[in-house]
């Protein structure tokens, strides 16, 4: 069963419908910008109290690969309420996405048991692997937001 989007409100339909560049400037500034802001002022809190001794300092307890997992969410709710005509694209972006939220998960709950257990963990293999992790993240959701929406919603 399938609604039409011209029963929503004319502001809906406009986020729903707009152009690309617009749609991705919204999910740039609202998705992304509100997901790392926090990653930005923990590090000026650390740089504030002279312990910052590099970027990675704000990541280094698995934070980015939270975030990942975050917008990986939001985009894959984004995929999968719009009808598309890509239906194979979206079947794959759909696995690829449930498949990159259940690795984020597992790793974020292997580091975080790993910190409250006073376990040693491999805090330069999460500094180094989780940025790539969150740019491999953060193109699957921008995929996932830019594929073209249908002028219906799927149920």
């Amino acid at each position: 069963m399938s609604y039409k989007i011209d029963k929503l409100d004319r502001h809906s339909r406009f986020v729903i419908l707009a152009p690309m560049p617009l749609r991705l400037l919204i999910w740039l500034v609202f998705g992304v910008g509100s997901a790392v802001l926090p990653l930005f002022l923990a590090g000026l809190i650390i740089f504030d109290r002279g312990l910052f001794t590099a970027v990675s300092d704000t990541w280094s307890r698995g934070e980015l690969v939270l975030i990942s997992m975050t917008l990986l969410i939001a985009a894959l709710g984004d995929l999968v309420v719009y009808a598309t005509e890509f239906a194979k694209v979206k079947a794959l972006m759909t696995v690829t996405s449930g498949f990159l939220i259940l690795v984020s998960a597992v790793w974020y709950m292997d580091v975080f048991g790993n910190i409250i257990s006073h376990q040693q963990f491999k805090e330069d293999f999460l500094r180094h692997w989780s940025p790539l992790f969150f740019i491999f993240a953060l193109i699957n959701a921008t995929v996932c937001i830019m594929l073209p929406k249908k002028d219906r919603i799927e149920q």
